[in-house]
């Protein structure tokens, strides 16, 4: 479990430059190659109001349940509404949408995922630790990522953990990604766009920091045999 863990974070590192880098090739071409099509696309964005907001969210919470990764809704998030209200409006659309992965398959699919992941050595230390440490089982599936975000929430569904804890930790325990996420977006889109923003700058660093802290007490108390709980 312990080396399925440091994979883990090491995937999910890499996969963030990664597309930190296209995002921002993207946002280049877009911007200097175009007819400043990304400025254009953010005002856009920001003259349908609300809609555009509600939009966005029902988007991020479909794409959640269908296991798109965060990241793509996270980022672009940062790019057209601003680090703050993008990872406000990010972090909702995620909850939202793992909360109906997880009623989803509480409800509905359970047996089929239980067939499917029947005898998975992560899905069966998902139930045992759901039993003994629930709180910390939400905790570590959001910050440790040995199973994708969209996945996790359909595993945690049939276990026992409770949907009110669920619903809260998933929103707390993904909050310094998702202001990493969306302030890398947001610096992004108006560094490449001619623009600065120190204080995008800031909470990216903030956040970098955070999530950096937080992964590393939660793989010494939950991968070393679950010393510490």
């Amino acid at each position: 479990m312990e080396k399925s863990a440091t994979r883990a974070v090491w995937r999910r590192s890499a996969r963030i430059l990664l597309l930190f880098a296209v995002a921002g090739l993207l946002i280049y071409v877009f911007e200097h190659w175009g007819d400043r099509y990304m400025t254009r696309l953010t005002a856009y964005v920001a003259s349908q109001g609300r809609l555009g907001v509600v939009i966005y969210i029902a988007a991020n919470a479909l794409g959640t349940m269908l296991l798109v990764p965060q990241g793509f809704f996270t980022v672009p998030a940062g790019m057209l509404f601003g680090w703050k209200l993008g990872a406000l409006w990010a972090s909702i659309g995620m909850t939202l949408g793992a909360v109906g992965a997880f009623f989803l398959a509480r409800y509905g699919v359970r047996d089929h995922i239980h067939r499917m992941y029947k005898g998975n050595r992560v899905f069966v230390r998902l139930q045992q630790l759901s039993r003994l440490h629930p709180l910390h089982v939400i905790s570590l599936s959001r910050i440790i990522p040995v199973i994708p975000f969209p996945v996790a929430s359909y595993l945690l569904g049939v276990t026992e953990v409770r949907s009110l804890p669920y619903a809260l930790l998933t929103w707390l325990a993904m909050l310094p990604e998702t202001v990493f996420l969306a302030s890398g977006g947001h610096l992004l889109h108006t560094g490449l766009s001619g623009k600065t923003s120190l204080e995008a700058g800031v909470a990216l660093a903030v956040g970098g920091l955070a999530l950096a802290v937080v992964v590393h007490r939660m793989k010494r108390k939950f991968l070393n045999g679950g010393e510490g709980l």
